[in-house]
């Protein structure tokens, strides 16, 4: 009777290991997987692995379904959503048109910059044309236009993605003074950035030094309440700005034994701040503008001056414009490399809310997200199944994806006509971008085949993308994602883990 019921139990013990194990892959890569998650520094962490073949063939997983903080691996789904719905080789156009009449060659009336949402007017990034060329091919309409001099204003015209709060909303309050943290609107410059130099004091407890580099804001007032610190301090200056007001200030420490550094901080009159420029151009071209630059406050006012209000003077309506022509950006795949290799938020954001205006729908939080999920259930998969949006950058930790929908989604847009741009616009290790020294001491060969886009804040660090196999063959490629959460060990301890599970599936390809 004792054997039979050992043997009995034996049996259930058996049938209940086989069951655990159901669906679970006996690969390389899933046991590296389980030995990688087990041990610290991803013990005590949230982490998240799934990997298959473009077949369908699972190679490891752990948590695939949980949705978990993606950081700037969300940018995978907005390039994919925006090349996939707006097409590889669209371009983004800004117009130049006036109201008023032209006689004896001076523009009667103000010349406005219609902007067109274009990410990358003035923009330092590889695929802007320089702002100087740019300025050179507006002069150019004007003067087939047959203007000579502007007795108005130049108008920075944002209204096409007109938002109150170009920010996200989900965005943490430390993260809206930093350049990473500028938010787009319809008419944009070098990507709502402002730079500032920075030099300590002679001693503690001294202001430090703090004067704009660029682009030059005569119209702000800023105001300094940082400090210098002691030697060998952390540099913990930041800086707050609203677009309430043309006001920033500073705070902070600047330690004293440190070199000049340069403060990358937002500018919220981007659009003001491009008319200035035009219109300075102009200026030093022949071309004279009596009413100087101006933009359109969000109540739809011109104002001579930044701020909430404007004068009380109404902007035209853009139908009623007299249009002389206008200038278009690089080509969206471009655009969507330099995003995803560069991680730049503010193109990534750009894309969202171009993606829900050419869908029909509005550029606030909610409209956005309402078209990029109708975008997802165009490609066919659901949203509701292990994906909340809130941003397109990734910045807002209210997004949550989870690493069964990443690979469902790289899936679909490999069987998209825009396969090619979308997986061209992924770094690789060693490659330009985020990239460069990712996997160093690895051949070539394997370097190659990595096309991933990564994602780190504090406490998080993720990587999502494709291995393809030696011949480049994108539907025999390995699509996996591993989202990392709530780690304290930092990103160099944590980053070689993830590595081992990398290479484990770049070995079964």
């Amino acid at each position: 009777m004792r054997l039979r019921t050992a043997f009995l139990i034996s049996v259930a013990l058996l049938l209940a290991a086989r069951s655990a194990t159901a669906g679970i892959p006996q690969t390389l890569s899933q046991k590296t997987v389980d030995a990688v998650v087990s041990r610290p520094p991803l013990a005590s962490a949230s982490v998240g692995v799934f990997a298959m073949r473009m077949d369908g063939d699972t190679l490891a997983c752990h948590n695939q379904r949980v949705k978990l903080v993606p950081a700037s691996n969300m940018k995978l789904i907005t390039t994919g959503l925006a090349l996939a719905s707006l097409g590889e080789d669209f371009r983004f156009e800004t117009r130049l048109g006036y109201d008023g009449t032209i006689e004896d060659g001076i523009l009667k009336g103000d010349l406005y910059i219609i902007g067109g949402g274009d990410p990358t007017t003035g923009s330092k990034a590889q695929c802007a044309e320089p702002a100087d060329a740019l300025f050179a091919s507006w002069l150019k309409l004007l003067r087939t236009a047959g203007i000579k001099a502007v007795s108005g204003r130049v108008v920075g015209d944002p209204r096409c993605l007109g938002s109150i709060t170009p920010e996200g909303l989900g965005w943490t309050y430390d993260d809206l003074g930093t350049n990473y943290g500028a938010g787009p609107t319809g008419l944009n410059f070098f990507e709502n950035a402002q730079n500032f130099s920075i030099k300590p004091g002679s001693s503690p407890g001294q202001k430090p030094d703090i004067r704009v580099r660029y682009p030059e804001t005569p119209w702000m007032t800023f105001v300094n309440h940082a400090t210098t610190g002691g030697a060998r301090t952390r540099n913990t200056v930041y800086y707050i700005n609203t677009h309430l007001s043309p006001c920033g200030e500073f705070a902070g420490s600047f330690p004293v034994d440190r070199n000049g550094y340069t403060l990358e901080c937002s500018n919220r009159f981007g659009a003001y701040t491009c008319a200035y420029y035009f219109c300075r151009y102009l200026t030093a071209n022949g071309v004279a503008v009596e009413g100087g630059a101006s933009d359109i406050s969000p109540d739809g006012h011109l104002r001579a001056t930044p701020g909430i209000a404007g004068d009380g003077t109404p902007a035209a309506d853009q139908e009623s414009l007299s249009l002389i022509g206008g200038t278009r950006s690089a080509a969206l795949k471009s655009i969507a490399r330099e995003t995803n290799c560069e991680s730049d938020n503010f193109f990534a954001e750009t894309l969202l809310k171009t993606l829900s205006v050419k869908r029909g729908y509005g550029t606030d939080y909610d409209s956005c997200v309402s078209a990029a999920e109708a975008a997802l259930s165009a490609l066919g998969l659901n949203p509701a199944s292990g994906c909340r949006i809130f941003d397109g950058s990734g910045l807002s930790r209210k997004n949550y994806v989870s690493p069964a929908f990443f690979v469902n989604f790289l899936a679909a847009m490999a069987r998209t006509d825009v396969a090619g741009a979308f997986l061209a616009s992924l770094p690789q290790p060693g490659g330009k971008g985020t990239l460069e020294y990712k996997f160093p001491s690895a051949d070539a060969a394997f370097r190659s085949r990595i096309r991933m886009k990564s994602g780190s804040m504090n406490g998080i660090l993720c990587y999502s993308g494709y291995i393809l196999p030696q011949d480049g063959d994108l539907s025999r490629a390995v699509v996996f994602s591993i989202l990392t959460n709530n780690t304290t060990a930092s990103s160099w301890v944590v980053s070689p883990q993830i590595d081992k599970i990398i290479e484990a599936l770049a070995a079964e390809n």
